[in-house]
């Protein structure tokens, strides 16, 4: 039985409408300056690494406490629902966005995995963490914190790769490249390892863990403060992988706070809020780039902090309203 993790949902939930926020202000606000500078770089430090952290969460639960042959099918399904999700969201970009005539070539860059468009590279590495994760099945459901920190020693050493000698586009999902803008799952993978050791501990509030993320932080805070930057993301440097540590486990114990205080009616109300969207986080994160490069790509296009902020809102509630729909076309069941 798959036993759902409220706390995990409501992280999802978190994340998803930080990435949408994150994608409002980069198309339509003025992510150079401010308060909206502050916000994309937390968020781009945060956020792919938070749902990789809850991708080896919600894994373990659905695949690795099974038998590999009970769990093969469905990874493998999950694997063709995020490149969908990634074809779809890709062709529509370089479609609106970059603004290409129908060519077969293009969509069969797409397709092939030669070419992975803007805003949507996010996916296909979804997808390249699961089949990764069904060739090491056996290794990996034996994980254990030793285990971990040879995973966390890899993902470091990864960051050292020299990118510049990766041109194959395949390849660079894997290992990085400067060729192709993508999140890699040799230097991400830590933090799936980090959400499959803590489902297997259940753990939750921990000072020392707490300690060692402010502490991996450190050179990343530094170099911000040097430069005004956040370290190299893509190809992603150590400093920027560790960087997200005491990020990811922020919003995974602000989670398990609000699912422990859920009999105070506004935090149950903020958590209930969060959980529908993180049960849907794929269909919120697909649409949102839908109509994100829809309106990028016609004349209500334009720069200005408020009208990011507003579209943003906008978009909430546009998505709650389509979720609301097909709930009520499925009698209320969430899929």
């Amino acid at each position: 039985m798959n036993a759902r993790k409220r706390e995990i949902d409501i992280q999802k939930g978190m994340l998803t409408v930080a990435m949408m926020l994150c994608h409002c202000i980069q198309f339509f606000g003025k992510e150079e300056y401010g308060l909206q500078k502050i916000l994309v770089n937390l968020i781009n430090l945060s956020t792919f690494s938070g749902f990789m952290f809850c991708f080896g969460y919600t894994n373990q639960i659905a695949y690795y406490r099974k038998e590999w042959k009970n769990s093969f099918g469905k990874m493998l399904k999950n694997v063709c629902r995020m490149l969908i999700a990634f074809y779809i969201s890709g062709i529509a970009y370089v479609a609106l966005v970059e603004g290409k005539i129908f060519r077969w070539k293009f969509v069969a860059e797409v397709v092939m995995l030669k070419k992975y468009p803007g805003w949507s590279e996010f996916l296909v590495s979804f997808a390249a963490v699961l089949l990764v994760g069904i060739f090491l099945y056996p290794i990996i459901r034996r994980m254990n914190t030793i285990m971990f920190l040879g995973v966390a020693c890899i993902s470091c050493i990864a960051c050292y790769i020299p990118y510049e000698r990766i041109h194959n586009s395949w390849l660079a999902l894997l290992t990085g490249s400067r060729d192709y803008i993508t999140f890699p799952v040799l230097q991400y993978g830590v933090f799936f390892a980090a959400g499959i050791l803590v489902c297997k501990k259940e753990i939750r509030w921990n000072l020392r863990i707490l300690l060692l993320t402010i502490i991996a932080g450190i050179p990343c805070l530094i170099t911000v403060l040097k430069t005004g930057f956040l370290p190299e993301r893509f190809p992603p440097s150590v400093w920027f992988i560790c960087g997200g540590f005491v990020l990811v486990y922020g919003y995974y114990l602000i989670a398990v706070g609000m699912e422990r205080k859920r009999n105070l009616y506004i935090i149950e109300k903020i958590a209930h809020y969060f959980e529908e969207i993180g049960k849907t986080s794929l269909y919120y994160l697909l649409m949102s780039n839908l109509l994100i490069f829809a309106l990028a790509s016609s004349s209500f296009s334009f720069r200005s902090e408020m009208y990011a902020y507003i579209f943003f809102g906008m978009l909430l509630l546009i998505m709650w309203y389509l979720n609301h729909i097909n709930n009520a076309k499925n009698g209320g069941k969430q899929k």
